[in-house]
């Protein structure tokens, strides 16, 4: 870290080395711990928005989608209560939650909105449309 911050030109004693080391040790509170995801949420939302790299979507289906979260939640609860350093388990934790699984949350979001339009609209054919316009008058001209 030293040598690092040397080569920027940048002045480093123990004593800031010796501060640093004691702000990481320190436990953060669940609100730091909340801000800190949404911080990289909203990171991890900009690089989606981007649109740099190809989406394998048509390659995934949603149900292995849905199959691969479940399991990370179990590894996830799992890691939380058993292992004995929660704190930079839960750090890493967040962290591969939000820059790899936001992904895929996201595809599903977006699958389950299609779905959901799909119910509503029905592309009807010229045939069918036609046939529906002359009930319509039919039944307008009956009564």
């Amino acid at each position: 870290m030293v040598s690092i911050s040397r080569s920027m030109g940048l002045e480093v004693d123990e004593a800031d080395v010796a501060d640093l080391i004691e702000e990481y040790a320190e436990e953060l509170t669940k609100e730091e711990l909340k801000e800190l995801q949404k911080i990289s949420h909203s990171g991890v939302m900009m690089e989606l928005s981007s649109k740099e790299a190809v989406e394998p979507e048509e390659e995934l289906t949603s149900r292995e989608i849905t199959d691969i979260l479940g399991k990370w939640q179990e590894v996830s609860d799992f890691v939380e209560k058993r292992h004995p350093e929660k704190l930079s388990t839960g750090r890493v934790s967040a962290l591969f939650d939000d820059r790899c699984l936001t992904f895929f949350r996201n595809i599903l979001k977006r699958r389950q909105k299609q779905t959901s339009l799909d119910r509503y609209l029905v592309k009807v054919s010229r045939s069918e449309n036609q046939e529906s316009e002359a009930k319509k008058a039919r039944c307008l001209s009956d009564d």
